[in-house]
């Protein structure tokens, strides 16, 4: 009788780390997610975030093509910016607003993506090179899979929108 609870005792031994390694359903969850937005063509980031009152933001960036580069700026969600910043849309202001100003159409496109992103998106980020979502991965891939075609569709929107080298 010893010998089975002395096997059954190394049994336990033997399998009780391999169970605290297992991914929980939060990391199995934002795992899903960020193999969907590697495959839309983004890279995920884990840098700081440009802002410092909301750490553990993630991320997502898209690149403009290099022959077709886009408009510098930086947006902000209204909660998180300072009451100076001028106004983009309802609900964001332009840390840096456009430089080259964007057009009628890129701003639309725009505009129609930020109404598009869930609650914990804060910063929107654009540079000639590319285009940075960084937000706090509160859904599942399926949920943000709308958003990410949205954002997808704002990179095609926004390339070639930056100034043209000559």
């Amino acid at each position: 009788m010893e010998i089975f609870l002395f096997l059954g005792l190394a049994v336990f031994l033997i399998l009780s780390p391999a169970l605290w390694l297992r991914p929980g359903a939060h990391e199995q969850r934002r795992s899903g997610l960020r193999v969907a937005v590697r495959d839309a063509g983004a890279a995920v980031r884990f840098d700081n975030a440009p802002l410092q009152d909301a750490p553990g933001l993630v991320g997502y960036r898209w690149r403009y093509p290099q022959a077709a580069p886009g408009s510098d700026f930086t947006l902000v969600r209204e909660a998180y910016a300072s009451d100076r910043l001028e106004e983009a849309v309802p609900g964001w202001r332009w840390r840096q607003s456009p430089l080259p100003p964007l057009s009628a159409a890129a701003f639309q496109c725009l505009e129609q993506t930020l109404s598009t992103l869930p609650e914990d998106a804060l910063v929107i980020e654009s540079s000639p090179k590319g285009l940075t979502l960084w937000w706090g991965e509160s859904q599942d891939a399926e949920t943000f899979a709308p958003v990410l075609e949205a954002l997808t569709g704002l990179v095609g929107g926004l390339a070639g929108s930056g100034r043209q080298s000559r």
